[in-house]
């Protein structure tokens, strides 16, 4: 298969962090942190990236924007080869910021939803399970990509006010993984018993992808998240190693083409 060499030093993506970042407990499984992935990621704090200013359905003001321009470009100048960020609300800024920007960028989960939706039948849907379902609105969707006649084969739910991923995102709550692990299980499961036709998953929220694979067993579908996503973005940034040819000499051979192979 391929792989990343051990002993080569990888260049690292940034992550594009809130202004709370440091103050979130944050496990390996999360989108920002090193542990993982194969690679390094470097953090730049925003200053003033409050919760409810990313997590908000109106457009951000040039001013507000213009100082996450201003960290992608000090994340360039760190080495990075590609920028993320540790909100998949950020999704409403994909296009302005790649428009302003010299290296490549990926906000959210949500740029993978395209994706999902032609790898799947017609008639299925991807349940989106999200921070804010009030707020996750078409400002995030028309950033990466999502058109309206996309939108009708979404079905999103996300955490409850008093659940355990608001507890701890603000309220500084304790971070109990199992708590958490069974929040996110019970809307997947919620999700696919009163909608027959969904066939994926993708979770906006960089906290979730740690129970990706409690969802997936919980309910038997593909789960996408901001993980599968920084692994993807990532491996076409540093392209993989692959192992040597051990059966290089076969491939000197002469292959012989019948008539049917022939371009009429």
């Amino acid at each position: 298969m391929s792989y990343y060499p051990p002993d080569t030093k990888l260049p690292p993506l940034g992550a594009l962090c809130l202004d709370y970042t440091d103050d979130i407990h944050r496990p390996p499984g999360d989108v920002i942190m090193s542990e993982s992935y194969h690679f390094p990621v470097i953090q730049q704090q925003i200053s003033g990236a409050t919760l409810w200013k990313v997590v908000d359905p109106n457009e951000f003001d040039e001013e507000y924007f213009q100082s996450y321009v201003a960290a992608c470009k000090t994340l360039q100048d760190k080495g990075c080869i590609g920028i993320i960020t540790s909100c998949g609300f950020l999704a409403q800024i994909q296009t302005r910021l790649a428009s302003q920007v010299d290296i490549p960028i990926a906000t959210s989960s949500l740029l993978q939803v395209p994706s999902v939706l032609t790898i799947l039948s017609p008639k299925k849907k991807i349940g989106v399970i999200t921070f804010d379902p009030i707020t996750l609105c078409e400002t995030h969707f028309r950033g990466v990509g999502i058109t309206e006649e996309m939108c009708k084969r979404l079905v999103i739910t996300g955490c409850k006010p008093g659940g355990a991923l608001h507890r701890i995102i603000t309220d500084g709550d304790s971070y109990v993984a199992e708590e958490l692990e069974q929040e996110l299980v019970d809307l997947a499961v919620e999700l696919v018993e009163s909608n027959s036709d969904i066939g994926a998953f993708v979770l906006e929220c960089t906290q979730m992808p740690p129970y990706a694979r409690a969802i997936q067993a919980a309910t038997g579908k593909p789960v996408y998240d901001g993980v599968t996503m920084v692994d993807w973005f990532y491996s076409g940034l540093q392209c993989r190693t692959v192992p040597p040819d051990g059966n290089r000499e076969a491939g000197f051979r002469k292959r012989l083409r019948s008539e049917k192979e022939k371009k009429i």
